[in-house]
């Protein structure tokens, strides 16, 4: 192989190295392109073998003065363990087929003497094309070969690079706009930053909000237990696909963004000035903040004022999503829910209220919740049907993240589904 023009110093390729009467057999050897390439790889692997010792693939082109490169070598074999030297033979009409032969001479170390011909392992794989070219070409690895042990430290390295806690920086593109509260609540960016009751919930960041890594979206302290989780927050935004909402209990935003992508307009109601104003903030980052309208205020009185006027526009859908009853709700002596444990009123009540405004109503309640009073507040049918019902169909509607039944979804009205 000609040396290219500009390159100083004597040839580095495995070529190179071989002996002359090797590179000669090499180079004037014809092998019928049709004939078996396993055949060709051990015709040549024995050519190779058949080598002495000094002239078997050496690092270091031959020298002048053969007998000190030899000790040279002897002392290398000496103090470096576990290299291997992998010889790729390619052509063409291999690399057309999609494999090629590859001979791995793995070289057995001794601390005694240098190793011999019988000492090689001689192995034959096969691979995907290394190298395409229209003559026979000879590869060298540019670095240290795969071993177990190299692996396994390897491994071992990502672990412990994936394992730390490094913080990202989250650009804020609202910095300096009204509505941005970036300040207002701790933004969490690693474990270390999280309260111990938080830390399940900060856990599962990327479910309650995917873009909490990419966006500034902050959360309180409530609303990290209480948001609803996106891809249900989502979900229950199609159904409820109308004019006009109402999320009676917004909390951070979670619900009232996704309405907002399905409905013309949002009214978010919450009675916590902070969480209203997080609200407004992860809806401005979200890109959605000009579809909903945000009131401070309590969501009962809401309804008392909005049923006695007559304001001449009609509410589509109420979304209840009342608190449960704090971080423990779970922990109740009885093994359902009772809507009794609904705050700020009765679960009844609250249902009852709000049927004033419309018949349209999604009720997100926990898991566990009491079924028969679920059904219990269906409005009653001024006849008993064919089926001898007597109440209007309520749907319940499971709602499933990672595996596991998260909270229950009721519909009621006409959101109940056709089929």
């Amino acid at each position: 192989m000609p040396r290219r023009s500009g390159r100083a110093g004597p040839s580095r390729s495995l070529f190179a190295s071989l002996p002359p009467t090797l590179k000669q057999t090499l180079r004037s050897q014809v092998l019928d392109p049709l004939a078996d390439k396993a055949e060709e790889v051990r015709i040549k692997a024995e050519q190779i073998l058949e080598v002495s010792v000094g002239g078997l693939l050496g690092t270091q082109p031959v020298s002048e003065d053969e007998t000190s490169d030899i000790e040279l070598e002897v002392e290398d074999e000496v103090t470096r363990a576990d290299e291997r030297i992998v010889l790729g033979v390619t052509t063409t009409a291999e690399a057309t087929a999609g494999t090629s032969e590859v001979i791995q001479l793995e070289k057995e170390r001794s601390t005694s003497e240098l190793p011999t011909a019988s000492s090689i392992v001689k192995s034959i794989r096969r691979e995907q094309p290394i190298a395409s070219s229209s003559s026979t070409s000879v590869q060298t690895p540019n670095k240290r070969p795969s071993s177990p042990v190299y692996e396994n430290a390897l491994s071992s390295k990502k672990r412990r690079k994936g394992n730390a806690a490094t913080k990202k920086v989250v650009v804020n593109p609202y910095l300096d706009h009204p509505w941005d509260c970036t300040g207002l609540v701790p933004r969490y960016s690693s474990y270390d930053e999280v309260p111990p009751d938080l830390t399940k919930y900060y856990a599962q960041r990327h479910l309650l909000l995917p873009q909490y890594d990419t966006l500034p979206l902050l959360l309180d302290h409530t609303g990290w237990f209480s948001i609803t989780p996106q891809s249900i927050a989502a979900h229950i935004a199609q159904r409820c696909a109308c004019d006009l909402i109402v999320d009676a209990f917004c909390g951070v935003g979670g619900n009232a963004i996704e309405f907002a992508k399905t409905c013309e307009r949002v009214i978010a109601i919450d009675n916590d000035l902070t969480r209203l104003k997080l609200a407004r903030h992860n809806a401005l980052h979200h890109g959605v903040a000009d579809r909903i309208e945000f009131i401070l205020g309590d969501f009962t009185e809401f309804a008392r004022t909005y049923a006695a006027r007559d304001r001449g526009e009609s509410i589509d859908v109420v979304f209840l999503s009342p608190p449960w009853g704090g971080i423990d709700y779970l922990n109740t002596p009885s093994p359902t829910f009772p809507l009794s444990a609904i705050l700020p009123i009765h679960g009844s009540d609250l249902f009852n209220l709000t049927s004033t405004l419309t018949p349209n109503i999604a009720y997100y309640l926990p898991r566990n919740v009491d079924m028969q009073e679920i059904g219990a507040l269906a409005r009653p049918l001024e006849a008993v049907d064919e089926v001898g019902r007597k109440r209007e169909w309520v749907e319940v509607e499971e709602e499933w993240v990672g595996g596991k039944v998260k909270a229950v979804t009721a519909y009621y009205g006409g959101l109940v589904a056709d089929d």
